[in-house]
């Protein structure tokens, strides 16, 4: 289920209360991290966007964009961005700081489901930043989304927390290098890096273990030979 909410400064539709993805997280209110009011949009992952630094700046997708730090870093260096996010208050922190940032004009958002949002178009920049689901049907989906959306030639950024390193989290939470350079290699993706890192997390003043994926969408063949 999709909720397109358009440019960043639409009116939103608050008809959808608990977000349309709610159901693969029935145990966690995921609208009760955010606050709507663009407050919570934290900064962007700095490593994560790097990728995006050697691409013409074309169009960008932040799936699960939470309140929009990376989406709108991408659009303050000129990519057109979509921001998808299951939580209806994620959605708004994002357009509320797209708002007051002048940078309506180049984010569109979503609230939906990662696992079945259906891009519209291709994106030549695709993010997910700790934000996929627990391991199962939901999880598999959300890496097929990410691939599909991609033009070929595109590069996707992906960061979650590494399962072999955190001492947190319930099983299937988090998840393996080898589990997503395995996954996005059966969807056609090359591995472009695949590393394990200690990173910062964001809005909270530590550090943790996490894995990092760049993939690039090859060029098909027919293509690449003309």
């Amino acid at each position: 289920m999709t909720h397109n909410t358009g440019h960043a400064c639409g009116t939103p539709d608050g008809s959808h209360a608990h977000g349309p993805g709610a159901a693969p997280y029935p145990d966690f209110a995921w609208d009760d991290l955010y606050t709507g009011d663009g407050s919570d949009t934290a900064a962007p992952d700095l490593m994560l966007l790097a990728p995006a630094e050697s691409l013409p700046p074309e169009r960008a997708l932040d799936l699960g964009c939470g309140a929009g730090g990376n989406a709108l870093a991408l659009a303050e260096r000129g990519w057109r961005v979509t921001g998808v996010d299951l939580a209806p208050r994620a959605i708004a922190s994002t357009r509320a700081s797209a708002c007051a940032r002048g940078l309506d004009d180049r984010v569109e958002l979503a609230v939906a489901d990662s696992a079945t949002w259906k891009p519209e178009t291709t994106y030549d920049f695709a993010l997910s930043s700790y934000a996929l689901p627990p391991r199962g049907p939901a999880r598999t989906a959300t890496l097929a989304v990410l691939a599909t959306a991609l033009a070929p030639g595109g590069i996707l950024a992906l960061g979650e927390w590494d399962e072999e390193a955190c001492d947190w989290g319930a099983p299937g939470d988090l998840a393996t290098l080898a589990e997503l350079t395995e996954a996005f290699t059966a969807l056609g993706l090359d591995i472009v890096r695949a590393e394990r890192k200690v990173v910062p997390r964001i809005q909270h003043p530590s550090e943790d273990h996490a894995v990092i994926v760049i993939a690039r969408k090859p060029h098909d063949t027919l293509e690449s030979a003309g």
